[in-house]
């Protein structure tokens, strides 16, 4: 049995913090890339640069993420959310 289910608000605050983190995860393996491509280039690493690039990208991530939320919500209040269909599982894959 499927439910049809529309998605008409997204909490800004708390979806952009939990997406901010995710966003971290992939955001420090391409820091730490780009803090050793300058290491083999100029032979040494700013002091804390990484750390601040990375709090950088946390707030401008946040920031983008709540605007987002935001437009998607104003969207959704005039047009329409996103529509899901949601189905219940069967017993033997539980």
């Amino acid at each position: 049995m499927t439910t049809k289910k529309q998605i008409t608000y997204i909490s800004p605050g708390q979806t952009a913090k939990a997406l901010v983190l995710v966003y971290l995860t992939f955001s420090i393996p391409m820091v730490l890339l780009a803090f050793l491509a300058a290491f083999y280039r100029y032979g040494e690493l700013p002091g804390l640069a990484f750390i601040s690039a990375l709090v950088l990208n946390a707030i401008v991530g946040f920031v983008l993420l709540w605007v987002a939320c935001h437009a998607y919500n104003w969207v959704a209040e005039r047009f329409g959310g996103i529509d899901i269909d949601l189905s219940d599982i069967p017993d033997e894959e539980c």
